[in-house]
């Protein structure tokens, strides 16, 4: 039998990008990399889709591999190995110092599970940088958060809570992770969960049953903790971006299936899914992955699943599935720019620096720009009325994406604050102008970051840092 093609429907460039991000090819599929590399007759065309799917350490890496980047023209391979430098640069310093970090937490008995892309160059790609690492994400368990956070101190890590005036704080009933800590120089940014998702979306996920199925791991030669494959693959699901959805994040949930195939029992893993309520999660994140590379038991598993999962679910994902070139140029990030804006606002208590992050706030979710719009929406040309139905529907959409990620109400009322404090910024301003108050000298980004030590250029390097 015909194994099923992958990114069936493709032109050579779009299934090369798919091919070469294939962790561990099969020889069929070496030769037909092969084949399509001697196919392609633009080379720029494939640059800017690894580009746009946060692809090009992977695809360069590949076509090295297979003896084939003497292919690519020497102005295209100056592009490709700008940004490879840039990238293992800044993931090496990160790797650095994220094995300093587990080597603290094994000397200090916390069970530190290393989680997604990091966990991942190690077992799946054997390369720390074969994506641009935004953090090191990692799961513990809870009453070990205390002796985790000291370690931070040690290490000289600050919370980005407390560049809005906040003392990092486990707030068990209502989110998953702690704040953001990050090294002074913003080379090691650590994302600390005691959960996968918040509690406040409603999934059950099964934490007892995670942690009785963790396994020692030996990371870059450091001892640590990694989930289960399925475990893993659940939270990949889980856990996926639902704008942010380019080969970059597809190929570590088929990478991972491949990889652990011979023992991935999906039996366990649909027993997960119909625990935690996540069909929906679930269903996006697998079609997705197998319409560009099919795996019979992803295809088994939807069919188990579709019958729970909703409406909006099931038609959005068929949107997204129903053409290949627009599913390998719809990722986006433009989420990210509306939690940066929303941090930006909270870093400060000048009036004037709140209204300039207010306005980006709200303009970036309520008028969303055409080409972010129409990718929110799968739209492959858009004529003019579907163009402008596209930029109508975003911020629901969005809205959507920020409730699912954040709970149902701590959205709408996050954003509620934001119109509370701009007003309560301006009127204490004004009121210390008038004489009714006494003024005071508030404090405002530069202040902010100058008492952690910081100028504004290195809080602006974070925030850039993270996609």
């Amino acid at each position: 039998m015909t194994a099923p093609e992958i990114a069936a429907g493709g032109t050579a460039a779009e299934r090369l990008l798919v091919h070469a991000a294939l962790a561990a090819p099969s020889t069929d599929e070496r030769a037909e990399l092969a084949k399509l590399a001697h196919e392609i007759s633009d080379w720029s065309e494939v640059f800017d889709l690894a580009r746009i799917n946060a692809t090009v350490p992977l695809v360069q890496r590949r076509l090295a591999a297979e003896e084939l980047y003497h292919l690519v023209p020497e102005s295209v391979r100056a592009r490709f190995a700008d940004l490879i430098e840039r990238i293992a640069a800044a993931n090496y310093r990160r790797l650095e110092g994220a094995l300093e970090l587990l080597r603290r937490f094994d000397e200090r008995g916390v069970r530190c599970v290393v989680l997604k892309g990091m966990l991942f160059s190690s077992e799946i790609y054997h390369d720390p940088r074969y994506k641009r690492m935004n953090d090191l994400d990692i799961l513990v368990e809870l009453d070990h958060v205390d002796t985790v956070v000291e370690i931070y101190r040690e290490m000289g890590l600050f919370a980005t809570s407390e560049l809005l005036g906040k003392a990092p704080k486990v707030r068990a009933e209502r989110s998953h992770h702690l704040p953001s800590f990050v090294s002074r120089d913003g080379t090691l940014v650590v994302g600390t969960h005691w959960g996968l998702i918040t509690p406040l979306a409603g999934y059950r996920i099964d934490y007892p049953a995670i942690w009785d199925r963790v396994r020692r791991i030996d990371f870059y030669g450091v001892p640590a903790w990694a989930m289960s494959n399925e475990d893993n693959l659940h939270h990949l699901g889980v856990h996926l971006p639902y704008y942010k959805t380019g080969v970059r994040e597809l190929a570590d949930i088929w990478n991972l299936a491949r990889h652990s195939a011979a023992d991935l029992d999906y039996e366990l893993l649909a027993a997960e899914i119909a625990k935690a309520g996540s069909e929906s999660l679930m269903y996006h994140a697998l079609s997705l992955t197998h319409r560009l590379v099919p795996i019979p038991h992803f295809a088994a598993l939807l069919e188990r699943i579709a019958p729970r999962i909703n409406r909006f679910t099931r038609y959005d994902t068929a949107r997204k599935t129903a053409d290949l070139y627009t599913l390998l140029r719809s990722r986006s990030t433009h989420t990210s720019r509306i939690e940066k804006a929303y941090t930006e606002f909270n870093m400060t208590a000048l009036a004037h620096e709140k209204r300039a992050a207010f306005g980006r706030l709200w303009s970036d979710l309520l008028l969303v720009p055409a080409e972010e719009a129409a990718k929110m929406s799968s739209l492959r040309e858009p004529s003019t009325l579907s163009g402008l139905g596209a930029k109508v529907a975003a911020p629901y959409r969005l809205t959507r994406v920020f409730q699912r990620d954040l709970g149902r109400w701590l959205f709408p009322a996050a954003l509620a604050k934001t119109v509370f404090d701009l007003g309560a910024a301006y009127g204490l301003e004004l009121a210390g102008r008038a004489g009714i108050a006494a003024q005071q000298e508030r404090p405002g980004i530069d202040e902010y970051a100058a008492q952690l030590g910081l100028t504004r250029a290195d809080l602006q390097a974070v925030l850039d840092s993270q996609e």
